[in-house]
């Protein structure tokens, strides 16, 4: 039975595929095309991407940091409240300067390549 529904999944996603590129490929006269032309663009719009979940996650951190903080505050002298809070704020600063490195990590490599030339 499982074999039978991951045929058909992989069925209608080779169909689904096609169709796409087919789709892709027709031109309307008179509709100009939407999205990137270029290899340039789509590198502009993976960097828009990008950039807006960058912003997205900092807000995240910034709103688990705030309920680390209050869980530490209401924690009432409970010691595996405050060391679960201790542990969600340590997590959430950690989880900041990964990602701080992983932007840094684009322009490094970028500065390393461009230097190169």
């Amino acid at each position: 039975m499982k074999t039978k529904i991951f045929i058909i999944a992989a069925g209608l996603l080779a169909v689904s595929a096609i169709a796409g590129n087919v789709a892709l490929a027709i031109q309307i006269p008179g509709i100009s095309q939407v999205g990137p032309t270029s290899v340039t663009g789509t590198v502009d719009v993976i960097k828009n991407i990008v950039k807006w979940v960058y912003i997205l996650f900092f807000i995240i951190a910034v709103l688990f940091i705030i309920l680390a903080a209050f869980n530490y505050l209401t924690a009432q002298g409970d010691e595996e409240k405050v060391k679960t809070a201790k542990n969600q704020i340590i997590y959430a600063v950690v989880a900041i300067v990964v990602a701080l490195l992983a932007v840094s990590f684009d322009t490094i490599i970028s500065n390393f390549l461009q230097s190169g030339q």
